[in-house]
C-alpha cells in the first residue's frame, strides 16, 4: 500500500520559524516516542526558505515552505489552515496536532496518549485550556464588530478570552471536517490577522465554538504552558509525556538553557548532546 493510500491516525505538524538545529531535535524526540506506523510528521515553515531545506534533508518530502511571511499571533493560523490543506493534499489522516518548535516529548507513545482524549464526537479541539484570558478578551471586546463581519455570528457558546495555549493544540477529525465544509481554511478566515489582533490558539476556541464542538482539557500527561513554572529536568518522572516550552526555565535567561534542558533528553534518548 502507498503511502497515499494509506490512513494516519494522527497528523503532527511542527511550526517553526527559526533554529534548525533545535527543530531536528524536537524532530527526533518526537519520532522516538510516537508509532510510525499510525502517526505521521511534518513540519510547517513561515516563509523561511532556508530552514525549509534544511529540514528538507531530516524529511524528505515532509516539509511545508509558506510564500506568506504569517509572524505571531492571528497570523498563525493562516500558516495552520495552510499546512492542513497541504498535508489533506497529499496524505489521509484522522486528526491533526500542531506543536511548536520547543515542545518536546519525552516518554513513550504520546501520540497514543493524546488520542486517547478524543473521547466524544462532539470534542472539536484539545489542549491546556484557559476560560479567560483578560488580554484577549479585551481585545476581542473592541474588535467584536469587525470579527463578526468578517466571519459570521458570535455563537452564545463562545466565551470572549478562553482558548488553548499555542505549544499543543489537537484538531479532531471533527473539527478538520467542519472547518474544510465550512470553508474556514480559506479566506477571510485564514487572512485572520487582516480583521483581527487575537492570537491564533484564542481564534481557533472561537472557529471551534462556530463550528458547535466542544473544547477538551489536555490531561496530566501534557504540561503546556506559556512561561514554563516549574524546572522542566526530569519531569518525565512525574509522568509527563509532553511539554512545552523549553526555551524557558524558571530564574534564567540563559538562551543557553534550552540546549541544556534537550541535551538532557537526549541523554536519555541515547543521542549525542548538542553543543
Amino acid at each position: 500500500m502507498s503511502e497515499r493510500d494509506r490512513a494516519w491516525d494522527l497528523l503532527i505538524c511542527i511550526r517553526c520559524h527559526a533554529y534548525p538545529a533545535l527543530i531536528r531535535d524536537t524532530i527526533d524526540a518526537v519520532q522516538k516516542y510516537t508509532d510510525p506506523r499510525t502517526t505521521k510528521l511534518i513540519c510547517a515553515v513561515d516563509n523561511q526558505p532556508r530552514v525549509a531545506a534544511t529540514l528538507e534533508r531530516t524529511l524528505p518530502g515532509h516539509v511545508y515552505c509558506s510564500q506568506i511571511s504569517w509572524g505571531w499571533g492571528a497570523g498563525l493560523y493562516g500558516l495552520l489552515a495552510e499546512s492542513i490543506l497541504w498535508a489533506n493534499s497529499r496524505w489521509k489522516f484522522g486528526h491533526f496536532l500542531s506543536i511548536d518548535y520547543d515542545t518536546l516529548f519525552i516518554d513513550e507513545d504520546v501520540d497514543q496518549f493524546l488520542l486517547g482524549l478524543i473521547t466524544e464526537p462532539e470534542i472539536g479541539l484539545i489542549g491546556e485550556y484557559n476560560a479567560r484570558n483578560v488580554h484577549w478578551e479585551k481585545i476581542f471586546a473592541t474588535e467584536k464588530k469587525s470579527i463578526k463581519k468578517a466571519f459570521g455570528s458570535i455563537p452564545r457558546t463562545y466565551r470572549p478570552g478562553e482558548g488553548v495555549q499555542g505549544g499543543l493544540m489537537l484538531l479532531t477529525n471533527g473539527l478538520l471536517q467542519q472547518l474544510s465544509s465550512r470553508s474556514m481554511l480559506t479566506p477571510p478566515f485564514s487572512n485572520a490577522r487582516n480583521v483581527t489582533r487575537v492570537a491564533d490558539d484564542h481564534l481557533i476556541t472561537l472557529f471551534c465554538r462556530m463550528c458547535e464542538l466542544e473544547i477538551a482539557q489536555v490531561a496530566e500527561g501534557a504540561y503546556i504552558r506559556w512561561h514554563l513554572d516549574c524546572d522542566p529536568i526530569g519531569l518525565q518522572k512525574r509522568g509527563i509525556k509532553v511539554f512545552h516550552p523549553t526555551k524557558i526555565r524558571p530564574g534564567h535567561v540563559d538562551p543557553r538553557a534550552e540546549k541544556g534542558v534537550r541535551n538532557y533528553y537526549r541523554h536519555l534518548r541515547g543521542m549525542a548532546p548538542l553543543v
